[in-house]
């Protein structure tokens, strides 16, 4: 079993992009040379000793389960530079750019403007580094469902992020995201960013989260279920925050197995919708309401993906609560 920290068949930096989920041991003797990190992000750690300063880092508030510390690295083939703007960190490479911004939630604002100003912040960051179309988000909200003044925080996070969207999103449709829970500290979002636009993919399973009903709040949330990136020597594929939910429903409640085997499903028909065929070569972070789930998922990812694919499990509180599992993914195609 391939487990995070192993990298076996994956390739050295060829793709535009490339994801690793490593001990903070394991980063410190594989990232002798930290020219080509776009970023960071620390679950269970704050920042290792080993990372230069000037490299991108945040720490996430969600912990491994299995306890430890793990890093999550994304490297490109070229140089990275380092560049700070505003709130956001990042760094920026020949062909993407990373950034993250931790939001300021002070007494007495409400979520939807929190949520809209760390957004214009991170479209000024994309100006300023002229990597204008986002690729995907990570978005990780502390207390996720609990509600304030009669509304859930993530249903008041997506009002606020769509604002921003509408006024300063430049195509047509989101791109992927994942919004997901956080069990301790600060809420955070992390991106990666290009000058060309990704290929959104929606789920034929699925109605488009985009275009949710009115029950799931004022503002529906404001993602793709998936995109696919090709730059002019490799294709990668982000796969949204996926979870049991067929049309726009949760099925399955309190039955893992069964939400398992459907979010699997919901993941194959991305993958089928993208025209990807073979096991590729895969990443798949998991997030687990219960930690004593990640057995039974781990096995049936490997059932469906391999053992070499690439996998993190994460404790976090889904955004929806009759949600066991959320599973993302990203492929480096070709």
């Amino acid at each position: 079993m391939r487990q995070p920290g192993q990298i076996i068949g994956k390739p050295a930096f060829a793709s535009v992009a490339d994801v690793s989920y490593l001990s903070v041991h394991d980063a410190s003797v594989q990232c002798t040379d930290t020219a080509n990190i776009l970023g960071v992000i620390g679950f269970g750690t704050e920042r290792p000793d080993f990372l230069p300063p000037i490299c991108a880092f945040l720490p996430a508030p969600l912990a491994p389960i299995g306890g430890g510390a793990m890093l999550e690295l994304w490297r490109t083939p070229s140089p990275c530079r380092p560049i700070n703007f505003g709130p956001v960190t990042g760094a920026y490479s020949d062909h993407l750019a990373f950034g993250a911004i931790t939001l300021d939630e002070k007494p007495g604002l409400c979520l939807e403007a929190t949520a809209e100003t760390a957004y214009l912040a991170i479209f000024d960051f994309l100006d300023q580094t002229g990597f204008s179309t986002p690729l995907r988000f990570w978005n990780y909200l502390s207390e996720i469902t609990q509600e304030t003044d009669g509304l859930e925080r993530y249903r008041r996070f997506n009002i606020g992020r769509h604002r921003a969207f509408c006024t300063r999103l430049q195509e047509p449709l989101p791109p992927a995201a994942s919004g997901v829970g956080g069990t301790h500290g600060a809420s955070v979002i992390y991106f990666l960013a290009a000058r060309d636009p990704a290929r959104p993919i929606e789920n034929p399973r699925q109605i488009s989260a985009f275009a949710y009903p009115p029950l799931y709040g004022p503002q529906s949330p404001s993602f793709s279920r998936a995109s696919i990136y090709q730059s002019d020597s490799s294709t990668v594929m982000f796969i949204s925050g996926t979870a049991s939910i067929v049309g726009h429903e949760s099925l399955h409640p309190g039955d893992l197995n069964r939400q398992t085997e459907e979010t699997i499903a919901n993941l194959q028909a991305l993958i089928d919708a993208a025209g990807i065929t073979g096991l590729g070569n895969w990443s798949f972070k998991i997030y687990l309401r219960d930690p004593a789930y990640h057995a039974t998922v781990d096995s049936a990812l490997i059932a469906a993906f391999g053992p070499a694919s690439e996998r993190l499990h994460l404790h976090g509180e889904i955004c929806r609560r009759e949600l066991l599992l959320e599973i993302e993914a990203f492929c480096r195609v070709r």
